[in-house]
């Protein structure tokens, strides 16, 4: 018979489905790894990217600053305007401090040398005069930074429109399913009423 000492054939049954379990299960745990790292890029902390555009936009706004354009001149001569003074005076200011050249908007296809070359002389003859040292160096003359409207261009389109000229086509306006025609001169200052 079964003797006390000896353990049962029941006893050894729950036993051996634990240690099944386990000799199937453990190779099949053994085969997951964990991954550690990502499989894909680790995005850049916030404005790291955006950063280094928006301080490039920066530095060349700060570059236009040292712009004289063809308007900030009397005319067709080297004559400064009377707004070109305060400009003349930030130029001076932050010049020392900069590395960007002062640029003398050069004509348009590069026409008038002698009129370029005369403005520049003013130029640096004015920030000389302010105390600016090694201006000759630094003051050039090439277009300005902008492709999209020259100064003279703008200008040109500014006082058009007080000539009224609102369009560019002697107040002839097209489009919107073929209405066009002169504009009443009421409308080139037209301010909303309210209930319109």
């Amino acid at each position: 018979m079964h003797s006390p000492d000896q353990p049962s054939c029941q006893d050894w049954r729950p036993q051996r489905v634990v240690l099944l379990l386990a000799a199937l299960l453990l190779p099949a745990l053994g085969c997951q790894k964990t991954q550690l790292t990502t499989s894909f890029d680790r995005p850049f902390p916030l404005g790291a990217v955006s950063d280094v555009f928006w301080e490039t936009q920066q530095t060349n706004a700060e570059a236009a600053d040292f712009i004289f354009f063809d308007h900030e001149f009397k005319g067709q001569t080297s004559e400064l305007a009377p707004g070109t003074k305060r400009h003349l005076e930030s130029v001076a200011l932050r010049m020392q401090h900069v590395p960007f050249p002062v640029v003398i908007e050069q004509s348009p296809h590069n026409r008038r040398l002698a009129l370029d070359e005369a403005r520049r002389q003013m130029i640096v003859g004015q920030l000389v005069r302010m105390g600016v040292s090694d201006v000759e160096g630094r003051v050039v003359i090439a277009p300005a930074f902008v492709d999209a409207v020259s100064a003279i261009e703008g200008e040109q389109a500014y006082y058009s429109l007080f000539n009224g000229n609102v369009s560019g086509f002697n107040q002839n306006v097209g489009g919107g399913g073929g209405a066009g025609g002169d504009l009443p001169d009421s409308s080139v200052n037209f301010r909303p009423t309210p209930g319109s």
